[in-house]
């Protein structure tokens, strides 16, 4: 992400989704947060980045294929955390019967993902990441952070000791039933 450029919003006022979709440029991307949009990545992310994003909303795409009870959204899909921040994880997973017969808003879902995945970009600031996971975590979130320079990923549960697995390993989730996302096709390039 390159610099982080706010542009406030009228103080607690929750601004609407057409502003909010009014606030950039197609090439950006930007959240909700602490009532200010916040640019998350100002330029191209890279090829790496991009490659480990498609393989895993391919892989997460899938699975909700085989398991209808769970919705996968790729990037740029705006979630309400509990704080009222929207917040746009590069993937997610949600539950189906938060769409009670498959009607999906055209704007943000008002609740938060299930299942959160944050690909590390070159540009994120500590302190953004630590915004994110709090919101994630007060927001009772599951959060999959992947580090595709180290190879790395990172399952936060809520309640539960952070968990790391590296390729040759699944990354399971105990309430994904037979969810195992395959590391080593995640980071193959």
């Amino acid at each position: 992400m390159a610099d982080v450029i706010s542009y406030p919003t009228t103080a607690k006022t929750r601004m609407s989704w057409e502003e909010f979709l009014a606030a950039g440029e197609e090439w950006q991307s930007w959240e909700l947060v602490d009532g200010e949009v916040e640019f998350t990545r100002m330029s191209p992310a890279g090829f790496r980045h991009g490659y480990v994003i498609a393989n895993l909303v391919a892989q997460l795409a899938t699975y909700s294929k085989q398991h209808r009870e769970w919705i996968a959204v790729a990037t740029e899909v705006a979630f309400t955390m509990a704080s009222g921040n929207w917040r746009c994880p590069d993937a997610a997973l949600v539950r189906a019967e938060r769409f009670p017969d498959r009607k999906i808003p055209a704007g943000p879902a008002d609740f938060p993902p299930d299942v959160a995945f944050e690909v590390y970009s070159p540009g994120d600031t500590a302190a953004q990441i630590a915004r994110k996971r709090r919101d994630y975590q007060d927001s009772g979130v599951i959060q999959v952070w992947i580090d595709a320079e180290k190879r790395l990923v990172e399952l936060v549960e809520p309640g539960r000791p952070s968990r790391y697995f590296e390729p040759g390993q699944p990354l399971t989730i105990e309430k994904l039933p037979d969810f195992a996302l395959d590391l080593q096709a995640l980071f193959a390039v």
